[in-house]
């Protein structure tokens, strides 16, 4: 009786994984963060645009071959701030990168190209040769993930402002469909034991 107990547990919790997967569109992952900051006279006005794209449906250099979720983001520098971005951070789960890039053909076209970098906890990408000026945008800033969005934090400095806002950012959980084998596999299991 007790393994039937935990058995009802476990697919009571996979149903509420499979369920909420799929009450969460993709869709829901893409808007725009505004970044305002002040210090005396130092002024950073930015907008990160950001989507998440399924496995398989960014129209850019997928940089996953189609195997994972494409993280996207673009940075707008507005024509009010008066110093340029530097660095720009998603933070992330560790380990739940696998690759980081730029798209120069997608989204807004002509932007400046930073250096991406996949750090333990954040992909970071720093405009280093190339300055992100008042007025101008970046190229899109690419990283994949087996893990699907949820919301997270990313940060944008520049003249030693630095601020913080939510953006979307791959979960601590696998993607759904992972959840859903790795539970029956449980399941299997839990059954087998009891024979």
């Amino acid at each position: 009786m007790k393994n039937f107990r935990l058995a009802g547990i476990l697919l009571s919790v996979l149903f509420c994984v499979c369920a909420n997967a799929s009450l969460m569109g993709i869709g829901a992952y893409s808007g725009t963060t505004a970044f305002n900051l002040l210090n005396g006279t130092s002024v950073l006005n930015v907008d990160v645009e950001y989507a998440v794209f399924a496995p398989g449906d960014y129209a850019g250099n997928d940089i996953s071959g189609g195997s994972d979720y494409i993280y996207a983001y673009q940075i707008f520098s507005g024509s009010t701030s008066n110093v340029t971005v530097d660095f720009f951070s998603v933070g992330v789960p560790a380990g739940s990168i696998n690759a980081v890039a730029t798209d120069t053909g997608y989204g807004a076209l002509g932007g400046v190209n930073p250096l991406a970098f996949n750090f333990t906890q954040s992909a970071g990408y720093m405009f280093i040769y190339s300055a992100l000026n008042p007025g101008l945008h970046s190229t899109v800033l690419l990283f994949s993930s087996v893990h699907s969005p949820a919301m997270g934090f990313g940060t944008v400095s520049g003249g030693g402002l630095s601020g913080i806002g939510a953006l979307a950012a791959p979960s601590l959980l696998p993607e759904p469909a992972t959840v859903c084998i790795l539970s029956l596999g449980a399941l299997s299991l839990i059954r087998r034991k009891e024979y």
